[in-house]
């Protein structure tokens, strides 16, 4: 077996053990500065614990995404360094455990009744104001792993899967709750927390492309510019 398939072969069964809430991230180095490759010191990517998220980011174009980093409301752990790169992307990608703002029934660690109930608050009443708000999000937050293509990314505001609607509901209800309290720059990275737990083979290839790292899995086309769908790296 080469290394590529054997790489696939361990994203596939670290996955599966994340689901089922059965990953064991164990102690870190928090020690600040080590970055992994001319992209990871591009992008600023440190072992330091952070609250942002490596994340595609709408092009001009409005079809097309380049890699940006984002902030975000939940703190994670920075790469620990453990010599594999899939397990370090995934400590970074994947928040665990429930967060505060979390309604009842939602948590990082059960993706699959999470998508369900944010879904649910895509009915939640806001007004006006934050409604704009809400539009803005939808328009610009992609739901680029299941719809459209390499180079014509699908929206959240446009995309019927469930998952566009989890995002569309996760926006309704932070805006309605903390809506004073976070910025649209915050809302669309958390939100991103949530696409990380649904789609962890996407995420997690495109953080090792965004930190040099691309040739360890390969990377599918899904929502950056070019053929190839690799994204570009804002600077």
């Amino acid at each position: 077996m080469n290394t590529f398939k054997q790489h696939k072969n361990l994203l596939s069964i670290l996955i599966a053990v994340f689901v089922m809430n059965q990953i064991a991230i164990g102690s870190v180095s928090q020690a600040m500065g080590a970055t992994h490759g001319l992209m990871a010191g591009l992008l600023g990517i440190s072992t330091a614990n952070a609250m942002e998220i490596m994340m595609p980011v709408p092009n001009e174009d409005g079809n097309t995404t380049h890699l940006q980093m984002m902030p975000t409301i939940t703190e994670v752990m920075g790469e620990p360094g453990s010599g594999d790169a899939v397990t370090d992307a995934m400590t970074v990608m994947m928040a665990t455990g429930t967060p505060f703002y979390a309604p009842e029934g939602i948590s990082f660690d059960d993706p699959v009744e999470s998508l369900q109930i944010w879904g649910q608050y895509e009915k939640t009443e806001i007004d006006s104001t934050l409604m704009e708000r809400y539009q803005k999000l939808i328009t610009i937050f992609p739901c680029n792993f299941c719809c459209g293509s390499a180079n014509n990314v699908t929206f959240a505001g446009n995309c019927g899967c469930a998952h566009a609607g989890a995002a569309r509901g996760f926006f309704k209800y932070m805006l309605a709750q903390y809506g004073d309290t976070y910025s649209n720059d915050q809302l669309f990275g958390e939100a991103y927390r949530w696409q990380a737990i649904w789609y962890p083979s996407g995420v997690v290839e495109d953080y090792l492309l965004a930190t040099g790292r691309g040739d360890v899995l390969g990377h599918s086309s899904h929502g950056g510019a070019g053929t190839d769908g690799a994204h570009g790296i804002a600077l």
